[in-house]
């Protein structure tokens, strides 16, 4: 690691502020939460941003809340570890509070807050490496060159590096909302239409906007949830596959059921058809089997980090087949509703 480039340090009193700031200072600002992140990548000398503008002194985008009608509000500068210690989160989605465990260690957790999980840079073995290494090698699209190392290849003009968020793909499980202020206006979205898709532009954010709240509407409570992660190292590991598992039982059946695949992609990918395959129906060992099935058809791993490509996509099989049992044991009432 390289010492940190210079930079001046903003720390606005309000989301107004900052809003004004990143109007003001445009691409030569880079926003900063906990910094677990922002402040590795800058040490690579990956960015070099002029002013970071910190929103630790914000105190509204901090705290788990519940509203009647509304749903649970959640402040992008709360932390990892307060989202896992949350009452409310604990209460109301357990499996939110148990993927956000799922993220580092316990000390990253304290500082790693939920904004910066949801806004995590994308990843690749050929853009995170050093400015020596990154010298010697032809720039990726990434870094302002013409062509994708890492995709199929090795030609195409969009970038391919992996999107590897934990709670950010339990969260669109949950059919999460984020809201974004920028000075002129505030605006919602869909957490599934944050992400664009495009490793060198993971976000839909625009760069005058801060994310302002995470919102899991009132109408997801009753849900059960599951998320379960591959890693290397049960350790401090980005997931390398990661499977989010929502749905509603009712009367012996399944509803409402989505499933989520994490950390092989560029956005969290829905897997499609699901909901459809499960409505309705019981949710017996053929129908999860065909489930499982469908989740591993829509997974195709990118070959840019660790990990055996056909290896992970049959780790999302398992774990899919492993979540549904989860989701059906809890169904009949055994397990409670709790998630890992």
């Amino acid at each position: 690691m390289q010492p940190l480039p210079k930079f001046e340090y903003r720390e606005p009193g309000s989301v107004a502020e900052a809003a004004r700031l990143l109007a003001e200072l445009g691409s030569r600002a880079k926003l900063i939460g906990g910094g677990t992140d922002l402040v590795p990548s800058m040490r690579q000398g990956l960015y070099t941003p002029a002013y970071v503008i910190s929103l630790q002194r914000i105190a509204d985008l901090r705290g788990v809340a519940w509203e009647d009608g509304v749903g649970l509000r959640i402040g992008p500068m709360t932390t990892l570890r307060e989202m896992e210690a949350s009452a409310e989160a604990r209460a109301r989605f357990p499996f939110l509070a148990a993927a956000a465990r799922e993220v580092g260690s316990p000390q990253l957790r304290e500082m790693g807050t939920v904004g910066g999980n949801l806004c995590l840079d994308t990843r690749c073995r050929h853009f995170n490496q050093s400015e020596d290494w990154q010298d010697c090698v032809e720039a990726c699209v990434k870094r302002g060159g013409e062509f994708c190392k890492a995709s199929p290849n090795g030609r195409a003009r969009k970038c391919f590096a992996v999107f590897s968020a934990d709670l950010a793909t339990a969260l669109v499980a949950a059919n999460a909302r984020v809201t974004l202020q920028s000075a002129g206006g505030a605006r919602t979205i869909e957490l599934a239409d944050y992400y664009t898709g495009d490793g060198a532009s993971p976000t839909a954010g625009r760069p005058d906007e801060v994310l302002t709240e995470v919102l899991v509407p009132s109408a997801m409570q009753g849900v059960l949830g599951t998320y379960l992660k591959y890693r290397m190292r049960q350790a401090i590991d980005y997931p390398i596959a990661g499977v989010a598992l929502t749905l509603r039982p009712r009367d012996g059946r399944v509803h409402d059921a989505r499933m989520v695949v994490g950390g092989i992609s560029s956005r969290p990918v829905i897997v499609k058809g699901l909901g459809a395959l499960l409505e309705g129906k019981v949710l017996d060992e053929t129908l999860a089997e065909s489930a499982a099935k469908l989740a591993r058809k829509s997974a195709t791993p990118l070959a840019n980090t660790a990990g055996d490509r056909a290896h992970r996509k049959q780790m999302v099989y398992e774990f899919a087949r492993r979540a549904l049992a989860e989701a059906a044991h809890a169904a009949a009432g055994a397990g409670g509703g709790e998630a890992r």
